[in-house]
């Protein structure tokens, strides 16, 4: 699976364990277990066991890993509001983060998007607080947006 990645790393020098990785994966996508464990391609059992800091056997395993971790970086340096409401929705072509992450596809247009949708909803939700206007509802944001949504699951 790991051969036909559309994802390039440079190698790193990132000295943090499996554990933390894992950690920062859950973190920054503000993934319950159940959909940690998806994306890891294991049980929840393994996912909590890694969390715990027992190290996965396989070499692969660590590196993809670390591949996530290293997504997760890039997400969080774009301070993306609200990632645990976004990672599920489908936005590029039917997909979601979550579905992009799972299965080893370039996430990088997805996450731009995402962002993208985050600013708007937080000048959306801003503007309302401010001026005591009724709460839009996503279909209205989102027909405003140059990203289409489609598909969505709320």
């Amino acid at each position: 699976m790991l051969d036909t990645l559309n994802i390039h790393f440079a190698p790193s020098s990132d000295t943090r364990s499996p554990a933390e990785h894992v950690a920062n994966i859950r973190d920054v996508f503000g993934v319950s277990m159940s959909d940690l464990a998806v994306i890891l391609g294991v049980t929840r059992p393994i996912a909590y066991a890694w969390l715990d800091g027992n190290e996965p056997k396989q070499e692969f395993i660590i590196t993809r890993i670390r591949q996530l971790s290293s997504i997760a970086n890039r997400v969080k340096g774009m301070n993306i509001e609200r990632m645990d409401k976004l990672i599920h929705r489908n936005i590029l072509n039917g997909e979601s983060l979550f579905d992009l992450l799972r299965t080893d596809k370039d996430p990088a247009i997805l996450i731009q998007s995402l962002k993208e949708i985050s600013e708007k909803e937080a000048r959306t939700r801003q503007e309302s607080k401010s001026s005591g206007k009724h709460h839009r509802s996503l279909d209205e944001i989102s027909s405003e947006s140059g990203v289409p949504i489609d598909g969505r699951s709320y």
